[in-house]
């Protein structure tokens, strides 16, 4: 899974999260157990394999935004999502576009569709939130090269 938004640990649970009306709503993939624990199913059929609920700052374990990267080719590439085709979407960073001579200009953002074994590394790269707990590792490496 490939995550770049804001994340807090609740309960032992990594959750997407956002506040709302001075309070924090986490969203994590459907899972029956956690349904007894207050988090509850959408009504949204699109959204029927996530589950949420909404929590005070106090209920918040740990909370930072993830950003996910790679490197291909040997240089650092911002990883966007993985698509339904199975091609990972990667954005270039500046050392990169200064080697590939792909540079962003006028509107153009140079994108790259690349399969997972074109990519030597695959990281999460986690900072703390003003206010919030940080206490969790601040690299997660998802895919190492050996």
């Amino acid at each position: 899974m490939i995550r770049n938004d804001l994340y807090a640990r609740h309960m032992g649970v990594d959750c997407r999260f956002w506040e709302t009306n001075n309070l924090y709503v986490l969203q994590t993939d459907y899972n029956e157990k956690l349904l007894s624990n207050g988090f509850r199913k959408y009504d949204d059929i699109e959204l029927k394999d996530k589950v949420y609920k909404e929590v005070t700052f106090s209920d918040i374990e740990s909370a930072y935004e993830v950003s996910t990267f790679c490197t291909y080719r040997g240089f650092k590439f911002f990883l966007e999502v993985l698509l339904n085709t199975g091609l990972y979407r990667i954005r270039p960073l500046s050392e990169a576009q200064i080697h590939f001579k792909d540079y962003e200009h006028h509107g153009y953002d140079p994108v790259y569709e690349v399969e997972e074994n074109e990519l030597e590394e695959i990281w999460e790269e986690r900072k703390p939130i003003d206010e919030f707990v940080f206490d969790v590792e601040p690299i997660v490496y998802i895919k190492k090269k050996y």
